[in-house]
């Protein structure tokens, strides 16, 4: 088998899927981010509900924009179970070395969340 990593981009964010040439169902479930740091991290994809718990784990939940997969939210260990509004899927990274490593990757991994901007309706009146 072949696998190729997708390496590009190295900008802080999304990182791609993980590139298998001979294996496309390991695309759709490994893919990648990169931290604040310059970091990369390999995370396997999970449905919304479907996550196994994991103590040593940081979980990104993800949302699909046209731009791309966004971080809207992020937890450290067995936490990641629950999801915020408007989350797609969810994205987990396995962390050892325990607690110091665990909270090192969330630090830079959640520094990744975008937040939307609150909407400000503007009432027009006719001319």
């Amino acid at each position: 088998m072949t696998i190729e990593l997708n390496i590009q981009n190295l900008e802080p964010g999304y990182a791609g899927p993980l590139q298998a040439a001979r294996d496309p169902a390991l695309a759709r479930k490994f893919h990648f981010w990169r931290g604040m740091s310059g970091q990369r991290y390999a995370c396997t994809r999970f449905p919304v509900g479907g996550v196994p718990a994991y103590e040593d784990a940081v979980a990104l939940f993800v949302r699909h924009t046209p731009q791309g997969p966004a971080v809207i939210g992020a937890a450290p260990g067995h936490r990641a179970s629950a999801a915020p509004h408007g989350t797609d899927e969810i994205h987990i990274h396995l962390v050892n070395g325990g607690v110091e490593n665990l909270m090192e990757a969330y630090r830079d991994l959640s520094a990744l969340m975008e937040f939307t901007p609150a909407l400000h309706f503007i009432n027009r009146r006719a001319a």
